[in-house]
């Protein structure tokens, strides 16, 4: 709809009806939350790096009163422990420009002009909040994809018990399959193992260590009430979901997107930026025959929304791994007194989440079978 003219007045000719009010919709963006909301650790405008050290079990040996391997002058020194380096080396700034003056004159009244630039000023918040959280997911699942540790595949391709199951019927199954066989294999992190973190060190871990992510659309083909082990007892999945969108495994070369990259291939962007003239957050699929750099897009797991009747990945990523440095955060204005215009300014900075994986921390996936 155009913006309005005003119209000629119904008895006087030479003039026109006034516009009643103008009403300035809010930013609209509200709730953002994700798999890292519980991931941001310290982070401050003094220094700009966290280091992560690892250290192993030691190990014991035969004694007997009389003799033993080693004396009271060798030294038995622990395993060097590893390190890990988180650094605030990603920045950002949004900038917008606000008039105080010129601006007011297409406005009646004080209040109406007051609520667009305040609806202008709190989109540099929300910005912000988009960018962080389409960046940190994508993020986050791209490097899972490339960091994790493949347990065994889930089997859903069958009724173990040799029923041939179809419909709904093999949907339900199949969701109480997938959650029997991924409690199982987590229980088997309980005991000390050295196989699933990267530094090879002796560890445990529990269920309650992970969170368990699905692409949105798995859980969903089963109504909730035929498998209410899948929820909590405040109707939450027990399960993450995650839209599908942010799955997938990060191109490590130069290219351009195919001619059909919309519909069928699925290549993303990893980092914001703008592409045919458009500014693109991490996620949205890139314009058809596009040229992208390498290590700023990805390739998409699912083209579409995913389901029980599609294979699947699925992450077990703990909950402290891919932390997240991002406390740095400035806003700043400049007015302009020669053309009346204020510049604002928030300037941020954030770690490079895809090289975020932590050694001492295990990362998971498990992948459906369906045939």
């Amino acid at each position: 709809m155009a913006y309005p003219t005003l119209n000629t007045n119904e008895v006087f000719s030479t003039s026109y009806n006034q516009v009643i009010s103008i009403q300035v919709f809010p930013s609209g963006v509200a709730g953002l939350s994700g798999i890292y909301s519980g991931k941001k650790v310290d982070g401050t405008l003094y220094g700009d790096t966290k280091v992560y050290r690892s250290t192993d079990v030691l190990q014991s040996y035969a004694w007997t009163h009389g003799s033993s391997t080693y004396n009271l002058l060798t030294q038995k020194r622990p395993t060097n422990p590893k390190k890990d380096t988180v650094t605030i080396d990603v920045f950002r700034q949004i900038p917008v420009s606000v008039d105080e003056y010129l601006t007011k004159r297409a406005y009646m009244d004080e209040g109406s002009f007051s609520s667009l630039n305040g609806v202008i000023l709190s989109w540099m918040q929300k910005t912000k909040e988009v960018y962080e959280h389409t960046t940190y997911t994508s993020s986050i699942l791209v490097a899972a994809k490339a960091d994790a540790t493949a347990l065994t595949a889930i089997d859903l391709s069958a009724d173990g018990s040799g029923a041939t199951l179809s419909g709904y019927d093999l949907l339900k199954w199949r969701a109480q399959e997938l959650y029997r066989v991924i409690e199982d294999q987590m229980k088997e992190l309980e005991e000390p193992s050295r196989d699933y973190n990267d530094n090879s060190f002796l560890r445990t871990y529990k269920i309650s260590d992970f969170d368990i992510i699905v692409p949105l659309g798995v859980l969903s083909g089963v109504r909730k009430h035929d498998v209410p082990f899948l929820y909590n007892a405040d109707g939450k999945p027990k399960f993450k979901e995650v839209h599908w969108k942010y799955f997938g495994t990060i191109v490590a070369s130069n290219g351009t997107t195919a001619a059909n990259n919309v519909t069928v291939v699925g290549i993303r962007a990893l980092v914001e930026k703008v592409y045919g003239g458009v500014n693109k957050f991490p996620g949205d699929l890139i314009p058809n025959s596009t040229a992208y750099l390498a290590n700023e897009v990805y390739t998409g797991a699912y083209i579409a929304r995913p389901s029980l009747a599609t294979v699947v990945t699925i992450f077990a990523i703990h909950k402290q791994d891919y932390p997240i440095m991002s406390a740095f955060s400035v806003g700043t204005s400049f007015f302009n007194a020669k053309t009346l215009v204020t510049n604002h300014y928030l300037t941020f900075g954030h770690n490079d989440v895809v090289d975020a994986h932590l050694s001492e921390r295990a990362c998971l996936s498990m992948v459906t079978n369906l045939t």
